[in-house]
Order: C-alpha cells, then structure tokens, then sequence
C-alpha cells in the first residue's frame, strides 16, 4: 500500500520521573482558574451604550484590581466626544447664557466642525460685547462674542482648535417682550438659583437706567441728544488660564469702545468711538455688567469681578452720573446709579429696591466651567448567566487547549534533547553490553 495514503497515528510514552507529571497538572489547574477569571472579564459582559452628562465619567468593576489594565475608571475613556457645527447652540453649567457658534476658525473634527471632550473652559474669555439701545422701541439689544482656543498642552496633543460662539439677548420696559436672557428665565423659575437671581435683577436695572437716562436726556435736551446709541466694545485677552495674579485680572476692566454710532431725533447721525459725558458713565455701568457675567458664566473667577468680589464694586460701577441739563418739572435727570445702589443695598433707588438682591452677593463660582452636554458613553454589562457561561467556557477551553499542546510540544523537545533514549517507544529497545549507552535499534513491523 502506498505510504502517502497510509493513515497514522501518534505514539506515546510518559515524561520521566513523577515530579514533573504532578507539577504540571497542578500548574494547568492554576492556569485553568487564572483564565478563567480573565475570560469573565473579558468575554463575561456586553457594551452597552447610555447618554450622560459628564464626559469624564467612569465605571469602576470588581476586575479593576485585579486586572489593571482592563481597568475602566480612567476618565474620558467611555464616552464619544460631542460633535458641533456652525449655529449649533450650547451652554455651559453655569446655564446664565446660551451661546451659538458664529464661527469656526479652526476645526478638530473634519473640514468644519467642532468636537468637544470635557476640557474646561480655561482658555476661553469675552473679546467683544454689541449693544443697540433704541429709545423709540424701548428695547436694548445685547450680543457678547466669546472666543476658545486650544491651550498648548492640547495643540501638542494634536486638539488644535478655535471657535467663536455668541450669545444673544433684548431687554425692554414692554410688558410684552420676552425676555430672552438664559439665567434671568430660570431664575423666574426658581427664586433659590442666586446666579441666574442676580444675573436678572443688575442686567434689567442697568438696562432701565441705561434708557431712562438716554430719553430724559432726550426730553431735557429739546430732541438735541440722541434717542438710539449702538456701540461696540472689545475687550483683552485675559482667560482664566493666565492664573489669578495676571494683571488683567486684577485692573479695572477697560471700556474700549472701538465704534459708536448715535441717531439724533431730526434723524441726523454721528460716528465715533468716545462718548460724551452725558452717556460715558452710564456706558461703563452697562459693559461691566455684561463682562462680569459673562466671564462669571466662563468659570473665570478673576479677583477683578465684582460679582464675586463685593470690595471692587466702588471701583468698576460709577456711583453718580452728572447733572448736564436742569431739571424741567418732575422731568429730573438721574443723578444716582441705580446699579450701584442695587449691588450696595444703600436704598437710594427705588427702582433698585424692588429688585432686592440682599444676602445674594458676593457670587460663588465653585469650579472650572464646562460646556453642558450630553455624550453617548460606553458601558459594560454583565451578560445573563447562560450567555455568560457558555461565552467563559469556550474562551477559556480554546486557551487552554492551545497552551496545553504547546506546552507538551515544548517540553518533550526539551527532554528529547536532553535523553538520547526519549525518541524511542517502551519495549522496543534492545540493549546489550555492546550498544548500552548507544544510538537504540528500532523495531519496525511491516503491517
């Protein structure tokens, strides 16, 4: 018969000396438990997927300890970054402002978007802030600009990204326009929120003063002032990543107005970048309204906020505005700052009272700000018992099995190099004083 269709089969014989039989069954029922234990945590539970509102949440599993680098508790490793476009909107958690993206100058997430992973908000800050009063609508329109950017640690770790977002909001004296400014709606809501309490009470009274002023003005001038001023303002860099003692987060914030434009009532105009001395206080009030909240909403916890440092209020919110035209009739122009009086409680204002905000100030601002989120994160989940055993049992058989057969074939190279005898089968040597000690004589029967 052909040999190359002769069927065969392996012939055994057993290692020699019984230690190192015992020794290995003993070390394959250790190993046998080790994987199993491993293929629990590995194949035992299923991914399953749930929103959250941290990104930076974790899992901790009985595993960890034991297994560290199957250990799930390392932040930012569950969940999917948050995906943003041009016009999506998103607050932070603070929640006193909701911002849109204006504009992405440079993208981390294709072409033109904008990925978002837990990072705090550190390196962003208020650049510029557009007001329009218009004193015929009795309106005041409001759109702060913010900028982010990737701080170094992040560009080195290839996150390089800038975006500007802008939050946008109106205040009037009418009774039916809605008032569209974030923390001011909650706090109507929940009388306990101090933040959004306070962020209501000082941007409604410096916008009232802010137009009373400008239409007493107007009345006592003979329609001489302006009845609209719109402006723009910019503001320096100064981020809460600089740290506490830079000194732009100790100075009095600038008022830097870059463009101003004034409507008169003959409908005549003017364009330039200094107020006169009519609005320039009352100007100042209104920025450094917004900029304290809007950097107070950032997270930014700079010494030279007042809203969180009571003893700089005297210094950032002019106290008296001057008297330029006299009093006609009951027709007076406001001398003191409703807004200073609002922030000191000194019940000058009568306007200020009934917004009192005492006992809520000085602000806290407990933490770095984040973007408020949600993200898809990913979670394990032991699998039923059945769907767990089966899955455990298959897994750790195929291992062990292989490392089995491995082993073996390991072992008797090594004892078939050691032993000029341990090729050979029981029972077919023939040894004689002549070939002891010898390459051995293989029988071989012809079947």
């Amino acid at each position: 018969m052909p040999a190359f269709i002769r069927l065969e089969y392996p012939i055994t014989r057993t290692f020699p000396g019984r230690v190192f039989s015992l020794v290995t069954i003993i070390g394959a029922i250790v190993v046998l438990v080790i994987l199993t234990v491993l293929n629990v945590a590995l194949v035992g539970y299923e991914t399953i997927t749930h929103f959250d509102s941290d990104f930076n949440v974790t899992q901790r599993l009985w595993y960890d300890r034991f297994i560290p680098f199957m250990a799930k508790s390392r932040p930012g490793t569950l969940c999917d970054p948050r995906l943003w476009g041009l016009g999506d909107t998103f607050t932070t958690n603070y929640t006193m402002f909701q911002y849109s993206i204006a504009l992405i100058d440079i993208a981390n997430a294709g072409d033109s978007g904008f990925a978002y992973d837990g990072w705090t908000l550190d390196n962003c800050d208020i650049t510029s802030l557009y007001v329009n009063a218009d004193g015929k609508t009795l309106i005041i329109d409001y759109t702060a600009l913010v900028t982010c950017k990737a701080d170094a640690a992040q560009t080195l770790g290839g996150n390089d990204f800038q975006i500007t977002a802008r939050t946008d909001w109106s205040l009037s004296f009418l009774a039916g326009k809605y008032v569209t400014l974030l923390g001011a709606q909650k706090a109507s809501n929940n009388r306990l929120l101090a933040r959004g309490s306070v962020l209501n009470a000082v941007m409604k009274v410096s916008s009232e003063e802010f137009a009373a002023r400008v239409l007493t003005l107007f009345n006592l001038s003979n329609n001489t002032t302006p009845i609209s001023i719109s402006f723009q303002v910019d503001f320096p860099w100064c981020p809460a990543s600089l740290g506490r003692d830079a000194p732009c987060a100790n100075q009095v914030p600038p008022v830097n107005i870059v463009d101003m434009f004034e409507l008169y009532g003959n409908g005549s105009f003017s364009s330039h970048s200094t107020p006169n001395n009519d609005t320039s206080g009352i100007i100042s009030n209104t920025v450094q309204t917004v900029y304290a909240s809007v950097r107070l909403d950032l997270g930014n916890n700079s010494p030279n906020n007042f809203l969180l440092n009571t003893s700089r209020i005297a210094d950032e919110i002019v106290q008296n505005f001057p008297q330029t035209y006299p009093t006609v009739g009951n027709n007076a122009l406001p001398i003191k700052s409703d807004l200073y009086s609002l922030l000191v409680n000194d019940g000058n204002s009568e306007n200020a009272a009934t917004k009192n905000i005492t006992g809520l100030l000085p602000l806290s601002a407990p933490g770095p700000a984040v973007l408020d989120g949600v993200y898809l994160c990913h979670f394990q989940h032991a699998k039923s018992r059945g769907s767990a055993f089966i899955a455990v049992l298959v897994a750790t058989l195929s291992m062990f099995s292989s490392g089995w057969a491995l082993f073996l074939a390991m072992a008797a190279l090594m004892v078939k190099k050691r032993e000029p005898n341990a090729n050979a089968c029981h029972g077919t040597l023939n040894y004689d004083a002549v070939t002891q000690g010898k390459e051995p004589f293989m029988y071989e029967n012809e079947l």
